[in-house]
């Protein structure tokens, strides 16, 4: 193994990843601020990592305009493939060769709904670009066996960009391939050396940051219990999650894919105009549950409206992530777990950040299948004041959660010529060495 020579291509694909993804952000905001809050008169507050919380919030001039959101996710629907992540994942598993065009296609069809209100996140198309810069790397640099841990540093470095948290990108890189706790040393090193480099470069333009500003209270063991239950509540919301999809993307196959899109359209159309809270990444609302400003029922209600709108979104194969949305749930689902319990065991009930950050970390561990990532991202958020109680409910969550895979694993395959599913977490994981999937196109 070339190791000075991993070491510098592998800084250099997350350097570049890092270029990508501070310009997909961009473009992003651009689409955000245009489509929402000019046209449709609604900008969801903004992460605090990454300029604050300011936000456009008076409505559509007249309500009609907001059928233009089912006219945009069914023309989206079309300029992506379908394939996400998840799919880009399942083919580098395999070895299968990805056009340039099926990274892209989904990346732009991710960028219009984003932009257009979808609650999706945006670390999947980030960490597409980034195994897409690794794979053409891997390709075109003599490393050898080396090369195929390429696309690990740059999908670490897209991570790293999307949550503001290099270490917690790298080993997220490695969990979602390598499964069932048992992680690729040899990958570690590049993933890592990918993320600081792709968040370095990233931080540049979009700040260094954490993405929330969450300073957890002191810890006190009667919490302890806490952990235990808000891991039991995230793995049975990550499992109702991971079921329902998988049940309405069965019940929505015989939709056209156009159809099914512009289905979801409609639906956002309605959230904005009832409860427009519910549009876009809900994170930032985690940030603001934190403060007496948003009373019990208003976070219940915004859990529910997203998790519905999550469900219907991953139903129809909309494009984007699935874990920052895991994050804002996990997030809120620690947020009204706290509150019930501060009125009645107030010794357990922990403050409403480290609540918010606990259940963060649940939710992500339970959903991408990744409890390592979950408490170190949760570290990297908040520091590690907390590991005690982040330990025990990130693998909770882990444990109880659904074990048929996660969102941005394993995908169900209703369109045919896709890979078959993946291995389950107990194959033998020398099965799981995959080669750096080649790309016919020119970067």
């Amino acid at each position: 193994m070339q190791i000075g020579a991993l070491i510098l291509y592998s800084a250099f694909v997350g350097a570049l990843t890092g270029v990508f993804a501070a310009g997909f952000v961009f473009v992003l905001g651009v689409i955000e601020r245009y489509l929402l809050g000019e046209t449709l008169g609604y900008l969801p507050p903004g992460l605090p990592g990454e300029g604050g919380l300011s936000q456009i919030f008076r409505g559509p001039a007249f309500w009609w305009l907001a059928l233009l959101l089912p006219l945009v996710f069914a023309a989206s629907s079309y300029l992506g493939s379908g394939r996400g992540l998840g799919w880009l994942l399942a083919a580098y598993r395999a070895g299968r060769p990805v056009r340039a065009s099926e990274y892209f296609r989904g990346i732009i069809g991710s960028l219009v709904q984003l932009g257009a209100g979808s609650p999706l996140g945006r670390e999947g198309p980030m960490a597409a670009l980034g195994l897409w810069v690794g794979s053409v790397m891997g390709r075109r640099i003599p490393l050898g066996e080396s090369s195929r841990f390429l696309p690990f540093a740059g999908m670490a470095a897209g991570f790293a960009s999307a949550f503001h948290a290099p270490m917690a990108g790298a080993l997220l890189a490695s969990e979602i391939v390598y499964r069932g706790l048992a992680l690729e040393v040899g990958a570690l090193a590049p993933a890592l050396i990918g993320a600081l480099a792709g968040f370095t470069v990233y931080g540049l333009f979009h700040g260094y940051g954490p993405l929330l500003e969450l300073p957890p209270g002191p810890l006190e063991w009667p919490q302890l219990f806490f952990g235990l239950a808000i891991g039991l509540v995230c793995a049975g919301v990550g499992t109702l999650w991971l079921e329902a999809e998988r049940f309405l993307q069965r019940f929505l196959r015989r939709l056209t894919f156009g159809v099914r899109h512009a289905l979801f359209g409609l639906v956002l159309a309605g959230v904005l105009l009832l409860m427009p809270e519910a549009i876009g990444s809900g994170l930032p609302w985690v940030q603001l549950g934190t403060s007496p400003i948003l009373t019990l029922p208003f976070l219940g209600l915004l859990f529910l409206v997203q998790l519905a709108l999550l469900i219907l979104g991953g139903g129809v194969r909309a494009y984007g992530g699935q874990l920052t949305p895991a994050l804002t749930l996990g997030g809120l689902s620690g947020l009204i777990l706290a509150q019930l319990l501060g009125q009645i065991f107030t010794s357990i009930a922990p403050s409403p950040e480290t609540a918010a950050l606990v259940g963060m970390a649940s939710l992500l561990a339970g959903i991408a299948r990744a409890p390592f990532a979950a408490v170190v991202l949760a570290g990297e958020i908040g520091g590690y004041s907390l590991l005690p109680l982040t330990l025990i409910a990130a693998f909770a969550a882990y444990t109880f959660t659904s074990p048929r895979g996660s969102f941005e694993v394993e995908e169900l395959n209703p369109e045919k010529d896709e890979p078959a599913e993946p291995l389950p977490e107990n194959a033998p994981q020398t099965l799981l060495k995959p080669q750096p999937p080649a790309s016919s196109d020119s970067p």
